[in-house]
Parts: C-alpha cells; structure tokens; sequence
C-alpha cells in the first residue's frame, strides 16, 4: 500500500495522539481558570481528582471516537465512497 504524500491524512477525523493533545490543552485552560478563581496553581488543579477523573474519562472517550472513526472508514471503504490510496 502506498504511503501517503506529507500533506495528506491518513485517518477519518484526529488520531488518537491528536485527541489526547487537544484534552491536554483544553484540561490545562480549565486549570488555569480554576487555578485564578481559587488562588491555586494550574499544577494543584491538574493533580486534583476532578481533573484526575477528567483525564480518565478522556481517556475511555477517545478510545470509544477511535474505534468509532475506525467503523465510519471501513463503511465507507466497503461501500466504496472512498478508496484505499492504493493505484
């Protein structure tokens, strides 16, 4: 199977890495606010167990929209509305 060009997607939506960046980055603005409304530090709020239990649930989310885009791509490829890049 060919690989693809630098400037093309090889998935359906983000990858699971890209998934877990985007949580990291919205958890530490939540942080951040929570921090400033209760004088603490973004690194308190991260180390709390609502953000703990945050984390986790992200976790099992994007493991759930992984498979998920997973079986929107092989629908579609069983169907034929895309191609698998092969020539």
């Amino acid at each position: 199977m060919a690989e693809p060009a630098a400037d093309q997607r090889d998935t359906i939506g983000m990858t699971p890495e890209e998934m877990h960046a985007y949580i990291d980055a919205l958890l530490q603005e939540e942080a951040a606010e929570a921090a400033a409304a209760r004088g603490t530090t973004v690194d308190d709020e991260l180390d709390s167990a609502g953000f703990a239990a945050a984390r986790a649930a992200s976790s099992y989310a994007i493991k759930l929209l992984d498979a998920n885009n997973a079986y929107i791509a092989r629908f579609l490829l069983d169907r034929g509305v895309l191609s698998a890049g092969q020539e």
